[in-house]
């Protein structure tokens, strides 16, 4: 699971629209983040940023004013459910 200085300062909680598209809450723990690598799984979630883009511009409105993950990918890391990790962290 990710630090919370890590979901605060990279991963778009309380960050800005640019950060972590792949961003995972936990199924079972909703106060549990993940921090997912690309990868075929993610395609529907690519689609839907794709879908979003296009809807935003059609209605001249500004993208990055919307605060949902658009950009790249944070470098992303393995699912490790009890273990907290993040920039702050020694793994």
């Amino acid at each position: 699971m990710l630090s919370t200085k890590q979901l605060k300062d990279v991963c778009l909680i309380g960050g800005t629209s640019e950060r972590c598209r792949y961003l995972a809450e936990d199924e079972t723990d909703h106060l549990k983040y993940y921090c997912l690598k690309k990868s075929s799984k993610a395609k529907d979630v690519d689609i839907e940023v794709e879908d979003f883009i296009k809807d935003m511009k059609r209605r001249g409105k500004d993208v990055s004013k919307e605060n949902i993950p658009i950009g790249n990918n944070c470098s992303g890391y393995p699912v490790l459910r009890y273990k907290e990790q993040g920039y702050d962290k020694s793994n």
